[in-house]
């Protein structure tokens, strides 16, 4: 979508200029001595009279010049603000000497076509009959623009009584820094001190030493800095270098679609699972391609877990590449503990913003939004997740148009880069998150907290290599495309959970609750009623997805319990499997139980 050229602030003051140009003419016609069809007693007349202006008659060419003047002060008003709005989007000064020069240029212009058209239709077109008319517009002027600031002040005098009046128990935060409002809580008797400082660590929670927080609060800690005012910044060109430089990159308009072809999603899967046998030497089992093509219909955040070497790195590597996407490998160091690894931090000494190389490329994402853009987390177990992406595992589960991140909190009157409104990011819907994850003594545990968040897929084994005769060749596929043939394959009755099939892995869900205490949220059930109709339109089988998702979500929680009736009841448990659905059929589910069992 390109970025719009007029604001909704613009649009009021450009009403406002409206407003102004109707009151001229209203005025106008009530101080003109020649009008039949106002009272000579009207209000505006007596004012006149007060001011000792001249009484005059300027007839119709008078009137045409009053309405030259009313309609050439509203477009200049409209045409400065576009302007302005213009040297903003494609990252100029906006009160830089250029732009100055153009507004100059444009109120000549204005001012230049009111006024010598307005003379020019004066008749006769004698000095004293344009002196008089001249005399009429300055004097409507001067007597609207005195009755204009009267009845503004008089109407946002009521406003803002009225607004105040309303919130009158609320805390005043406009234009305040952070210090000012934290003092100002603390001053409120009635204000709770200690959820309110909780409220304002999640808000501010610190980028490092000298860093701001964001919306979803960063789990890092740092000193807290605040930038008072826009005159302790520079130019938003050496605040924040790399994203300005993409705002001129694009002209500051994004990118609306791009060429996509028009696979199934079946087809996508045998076909990127023959590319990478023929091109890459890389060989999976069809259904482990389904499960990675599926996920990303079902969250923005995925897992890939299991043994070095087996191609969890590869996979979403090549299938950037197969779909002609983009892809940013961030390796994860042991030492990140907050965000700022991550979305970078403002450097209080240099006043100037710590751009990380994943901040420049999700920036740039939102000026291509149908372009997909995977952001692989390699080794992201290396150090505890939740240190430096808990931002991220919350605002995913947020509706789209709230997927915001705080990157800065911006001084008033800062003119930021063109997609940093406010200080804030937002995650745009084309971007895909995958972290590998080993398992080794080198690593931390990943939690429940996060892996419920996400679609994780197991590489426990390398697989058999395999002939392709085929011709391979990698494809377009485009954002837009790919929700729109995830929605689709959800939309697809024939492709959902019937109520027979619920009512089949309930049954297995309610033992294991029972026997383990272990059950799943509606954040698991949302996620079964997402992934299961994907991966039938993949080409894959109910049961399988089932199979997938029991044993990554519940039966794994098992893991580590080593009470004396647990083997007990895991028999029990491959006994009902067998019975529900038929021996073979939950494959995952029946080695992940047989290798609990053997560890019991």
């Amino acid at each position: 979508m390109k970025r719009p050229f007029y604001t909704r602030k613009d649009l009021i003051k450009i009403s406002l200029a409206f407003f102004y140009s109707f009151l001229l003419m209203f005025v106008g016609m009530c101080i003109e001595t020649g009008n039949s069809f106002i009272s000579k007693r009207n209000p505006f007349m007596e004012f006149a009279k007060l001011l000792n202006f001249k009484s005059i008659e300027c007839g119709v060419s008078g009137y045409i010049f009053l309405l030259l003047v009313a309609i050439y002060v509203s477009l200049f008003v409209s045409l400065f603000l576009y302007e302005k709005r213009y040297a903003i989007v494609n990252n100029k000064k906006p009160f830089g000497s250029k732009m100055l020069l153009t507004y100059l240029y444009s109120f000549l212009a204005c001012s230049i076509l009111s006024f010598g058209l307005g003379i020019v239709i004066q008749r006769p077109l004698t000095g004293e009959n344009i002196g008089n008319a001249l005399l009429f517009i300055w004097q409507a002027v001067l007597l609207t623009t005195i009755v204009y600031v009267l009845l503004v002040a008089f109407i946002g005098g009521i406003i803002m009584f009225i607004i105040n009046f309303i919130l009158i128990d609320k805390p005043f935060k406009a234009f305040e820094d952070n210090n000012e409002i934290v003092a100002e809580i603390e001053d409120d008797p009635e204000v709770d001190v200690a959820n309110s400082f909780d409220v304002d660590a999640n808000m501010n929670a610190g980028l490092g030493t000298g860093g701001f927080g964001g919306i979803a609060g960063a789990a890092g800690g740092g000193e807290q800095s605040v930038v008072r005012s826009a005159e302790e910044l520079d130019d938003r060109e050496k605040v924040f270098p790399g994203l300005s430089t993409i705002d001129v990159d694009y002209s500051g308009y994004a990118i609306d679609r791009i060429e996509t072809d028009s696979y199934s999603l079946e087809e996508i899967c045998i076909k990127f699972r023959n590319y990478l046998a023929k091109e890459e030497k890389l060989y999976f089992d069809l259904d482990t391609i389904r499960y990675f093509v599926s996920a990303f219909g079902t969250t923005h955040f995925m897992i890939l877990e299991g043994l070095s070497g087996t191609g969890k790195s590869s996979l979403p590597r090549y299938f950037a590449k197969f779909l002609n996407a983009e892809v940013l490998f961030i390796p994860v160091q042991a030492t990140w503990r907050d965000r700022t690894n991550l979305i970078g931090f403002f450097n209080e000494f240099s006043k100037t913003y710590t751009e990380t190389e994943f901040l420049l490329n999700l920036y740039e994402a939102n000026y291509n939004p149908d372009k997909l853009h995977f952001y692989v987390l390699d080794e992201m177990n290396i150090s505890r997740i939740e240190y430096y992406f808990a931002d991220f595992l919350s605002v995913l589960e947020y509706p789209v148009e709230d997927w915001k991140l705080k990157v800065m909190q911006l001084p008033f009157n800062f003119i930021p880069p063109a997609k940093l409104n406010e200080g804030i990011i937002q995650i745009p819907e084309n971007s895909y998150f995958v972290g590998t994850a080993n398992k080794d003594d080198s690593t931390f545990t990943i939690t429940d907290k996060v892996y419920d968040r996400a679609i994780t897929i197991d590489f426990d084994n390398r697989n058999e290599p395999f002939e392709v005769n085929d011709e391979v060749s990698t494809i377009n596929i485009s954002a837009s495309f790919l929700k729109q043939s995830y929605e689709e394959a959800r939309q697809n009755s024939d492709n959902q959970l019937t109520a027979e099939d619920l009512n089949k892995f309930t049954k297995i869900t309610d033992y294991i609750y029972d026997q383990f205490d272990i059950t799943f949220g509606n954040r698991i059930l949302t996620q079964i009623e997402r992934i299961v109709p994907v991966f039938v339109q993949c080409g894959g089988k109910k049961e399988d997805a089932l199979d997938f998702l029991l044993s990554r979500k519940v039966i794994s929680k098992i893991e580590g319990r080593f009470e004396e009736y647990v083997k007990g009841a895991l028999k029990e448990l491959l006994q009902l499997l067998e019975t529900t659905y038929g021996k073979g059929v939950f494959k995952r589910s029946e080695k992940t139980i047989n290798g609990l069992m053997r560890r019991l």
